[in-house]
């Protein structure tokens, strides 16, 4: 086997289980990528100067954090606990819930303390029913966690980036107005060239283009 073979294979093992896990981990890097690429290309920007990227720069790291953050929480806490739900046998396949409901096993159905992959490991009986249940599992965790993207992506992170965005600039706003603890002055918040004011108010209305798409 190649080694791209060999990778593939590897790869196939760890995800063909848990699709939904890659689709967290695909994405949460994705948003890290995009974050780091705005980062670098602020920093090598040479219309925008040392005084602007003072401000911009720290912003886009603190937006970065949350983009990554809320993403990750979002998504890898839908799919455990729909992951949950399955496992439990709160939610299954007909067969699967037929069987469950003529088993040992049917009055810990649905609580917490049971879990089918580990009380019907090995058992021959649940066999038959494994392959539907497997699959049930992937397609409603896999959705789950598409869903959770969505969510994510779509609503959560701009509302809360938009509003730590506006406090942010209405705050630089406030105080270049006083002239107090400000690093810009009135003056260059009004000048139509500011890169902060080009750049901010765009943060504020705009759900970044990053992130997972689907």
């Amino acid at each position: 086997m190649s080694m791209l073979d060999k990778m593939m294979e590897n790869l196939w093992k760890k995800y063909s289980k848990d699709p939904a896990k890659i689709l967290v981990q695909t994405g949460t890097a994705g948003w890290a990528l995009s974050s780091a690429a705005q980062i670098i290309a602020l920093l090598m920007n040479d219309k925008i100067s040392t005084k602007e990227k003072t401000f911009l720069i720290p912003q886009e790291t603190f937006d970065a954090i949350v983009n990554i953050g809320s993403f990750f929480l979002i998504t890898s806490g839908i799919k455990k606990f729909s992951s949950k739900l399955i496992t439990t046998g709160k939610i299954a396949p007909k067969n699967v819930r037929n069987y469950l409901d003529n088993s040992p096993f049917k009055d810990s159905v649905g609580k917490l303390s049971f879990d089918i992959e580990r009380d019907l490991k090995g058992l021959p009986s649940f066999n038959e029913h494994r392959p539907q249940y497997n699959a049930f599992k992937n397609i409603f965790t896999t959705g789950s966690t598409i869903g959770a993207s969505i969510l994510s992506c779509n609503i959560v992170t701009p509302i809360v980036r938009n509003k730590l965005a506006s406090f942010s600039h209405n705050t630089i706003v406030k105080n270049a107005h006083s002239g107090k603890n400000s690093i810009f002055t009135k003056e260059e918040l009004e000048d139509k060239n500011s890169k902060v004011l080009q750049i901010t108010p765009r943060t504020i209305i705009t759900p970044r283009s990053g992130g997972m798409r689907v």
